[in-house]
């Protein structure tokens, strides 16, 4: 079953999507090149009202992409990493194609042409929840992002 990231759509009713309002922190960091931070946190709760466990219930969702080399977005929640990203010692990280978030939910990189290619996994910012969910439960999921930009810059549409 594979539902999409709006609202309350569902293509079974007895399988509920609430998006929670997405919260936001600004802070900025630096001393002679001053950077705004931003992160961003949105909850999401699926909720199952069958007298049956739901198996492998996939909801796609996203994060914001940039377009400006001086804005960067980095996912924090769930720890998927990007096709040649780095880790903190500066290394290439190894790609996570999916990633057990908790019991019943894995969340994994969408590939949105279906093309194998795992270099363009996570390029466009979107992610996939798959989930299996016993008879009258709820699972939460939660998303993490961070937008990091120049303090005096404007940046456009950053809630995904």
């Amino acid at each position: 079953m594979i539902l999409s990231d709006l609202s309350l759509y569902s293509l079974d009713q007895s399988i509920r999507i609430a998006y929670h309002p997405c919260d936001s922190k600004k802070f900025e960091s630096g001393f002679y090149t001053k950077t705004t931070n931003t992160n961003f946190s949105q909850r999401i709760t699926v909720h199952n009202s069958k007298d049956l466990d739901v198996q492998e219930v996939t909801i796609m969702d996203h994060i914001p992409v940039s377009e400006d080399t001086q804005v960067s977005v980095v996912l924090k929640s769930p720890s998927l990493t990007l096709p040649n990203a780095e880790d903190d010692s500066g290394a290439p990280s190894t790609v996570v194609p999916s990633v057990k978030v908790q019991i019943g939910v894995v969340a994994r990189w969408q590939d949105s042409g279906n093309s194998g290619d795992m270099r363009s996994l996570g390029k466009d910012g979107k992610l996939e929840w798959v989930c299996s969910i016993p008879a009258k439960s709820k699972v939460n999921l939660l998303l993490q992002w961070e937008v990091s930009a120049p303090a005096q810059a404007v940046v456009l549409n950053l809630a995904g």
